[in-house]
């Protein structure tokens, strides 16, 4: 749910927008999409996001802050929020924004936004390359696919592969310098992240393996992960654990006592609870949800 503050200046009108949206997909999935008139002065935050959150902007003028710089924005721009980040974003006086935003999460949405500079910078502008234009058309039509269509398997499957063909207009408008020259600290990590994305399935698996199997201290490896992924290579075992039992629920009949084994569990009543406490309803629940919301569909 998002949470919005600003100034009520007088309205106008508009065609705001917001709809969560699940793509069922672990590595990279929409979470949630909108679009937004802004009234003059309007503002969001300071706050801090939990995902991913990129804006194109559509029309219109605004700011964007973020450690301590303000960048002045304008129509045709992107800025990008970054979970666990403090930013800050206003509209303009006299010209405000309209923009387009997608909520984009999976298990290597940090790796994908890692190819272009925005995941630095947290901006792009729309001057650095004519690329641009159709990054911003991707996230446009997108966003008003998802909102005309139902969340049925085959919408999915486009929208995923439209949010591939986006991370790769932006890493192609404005890639990393030296992207291809890894720093040992980016290969240790890169490394560990293999090991759990391939590995996570197996009950034995844990971070002093892993950290045997790559010959370094765990504690090393914990500290190289966190300053790469923002979590511990502990918390990323569990959340692809949990994301994956999540999409085997809502996509399959298989008995739970099965998905739990299916992602490394040995004991299905401890993962009955861990899942419990990481989505704050059981996996029966889980699977209730989805089923009601098959049968709200075909209402």
């Amino acid at each position: 749910m998002l949470v919005r503050y600003g100034k009520m200046l007088g309205r106008r009108k508009n065609m705001d927008f917001f709809s969560e949206y699940q793509t069922g997909s672990i590595d990279l999935g929409l979470s949630f999409y909108g679009y937004e008139d802004c009234q003059p002065a309007y503002f969001f935050g300071p706050a801090i996001r939990d995902t991913y959150i990129l804006h194109y902007i559509k029309q219109g003028r605004g700011q964007f802050h973020y450690k301590g710089r303000i960048m002045d924005l304008q129509a045709g721009d992107f800025f990008l929020l970054k979970p666990n980040e403090l930013t800050f974003y206003q509209a303009d006086r006299q010209d405000p924004w309209s923009y387009y935003w997608l909520g984009i999460s999976g298990s290597r949405a940090f790796d994908f936004f890692s190819q272009s500079q925005i995941e630095d910078d947290c901006y792009l502008l729309a001057g650095r390359d004519a690329g641009s234009d159709s990054a911003g058309k991707i996230i446009e039509n997108l966003v008003h696919f998802a909102e005309q269509t139902k969340s049925s398997q085959l919408a999915q499957l486009h929208i995923m592969g439209q949010l591939y063909e986006l991370m790769f207009c932006l890493g192609s408008i404005a890639p990393k310098p030296d992207s291809s020259k890894l720093s040992p600290s980016r290969q240790l990590y890169l490394s560990c992240k293999q090991i759990i994305d391939t590995q996570y399935p197996l009950p034995q698996l844990s971070i002093q393996e892993i950290a045997t199997e790559l010959s370094v201290h765990r504690s090393y490896l914990t500290t190289i992960f966190k300053k790469q992924h923002q979590s511990s290579p502990k918390e990323y075992l569990h959340h692809v654990r949990m994301h994956r039992a999540k999409q085997l629920l809502e996509n399959t009949r298989q008995p739970i006592q099965f998905i739990a084994y299916s992602v490394g569990f040995s004991d299905p009543l401890y993962f009955s609870k861990a899942f419990k406490k990481f989505f704050s309803c059981s996996p029966s629940q889980m699977r209730g949800k989805e089923k009601a919301a098959e049968n709200m569909s075909l209402c």
